[in-house]
């Protein structure tokens, strides 16, 4: 298995198989639409990710976002549908810890569905209430509240996913 840390001087192949990682996991495996599973994303250029390849093939990965305050967010943390539970979830967390630590940070931040919370404190993360994430993401709450009023207005446009968004953190040794 070989990990990458993608960044905007990665050749273009690893920004690729990240994407192929997220459509394979979340439009593919858990039916988000692929235009909203995208939406609002920056490029990888100006967000680095990991990612796991493994017999030439990509099967995990994540991004990682720098906030002020010094704070990292690790974002979109996938695993291809036919290895997940497989334990390359644990691995991208464990590297992108320890690329952030690098970069002098130790507050990290993970936003997750409700469902993968086990996992997330199995590898030392702690539950945070939701007034924590509009606090930590005033703009990400903005939208979610514009979404929340769209979806009103246009349901068959929100599939109901079956899942709400949780906040966990962890402070790195």
């Amino acid at each position: 298995m070989e990990i990458y840390r993608v960044t905007e001087s990665s050749p273009r192949w690893q920004k690729i198989a990240y994407d192929y990682v997220r459509v394979d996991a979340f439009s593919v495996g858990q039916g988000i639409p692929v235009e909203r599973e995208f939406e609002g994303d920056l490029s990888l250029d100006e967000v680095p990710a990991v990612i796991l390849i493994e017999d030439h093939k990509p099967v995990a990965g994540l991004r990682i976002a720098y906030h002020e305050g010094g704070i990292a967010q690790i974002q979109r943390v996938a695993t291809v549908r036919e290895k997940q539970r497989g334990g390359y979830g644990s691995i991208l967390i464990r590297e992108a810890e320890k690329w952030i630590k690098e970069n002098g940070v130790r507050h990290v931040l993970i936003t997750s569905q409700d469902r993968s919370v086990g996992f997330y404190e199995a590898n030392g993360y702690t539950i945070l209430p939701q007034s924590d994430y509009d606090a930590y993401f005033p703009e990400e709450a903005a939208r979610r509240k514009a979404r929340e009023e769209e979806r009103k207005k246009h349901p068959e446009a929100f599939p109901n996913l079956g899942f709400s968004i949780l906040l966990v953190e962890k402070f790195l040794d």
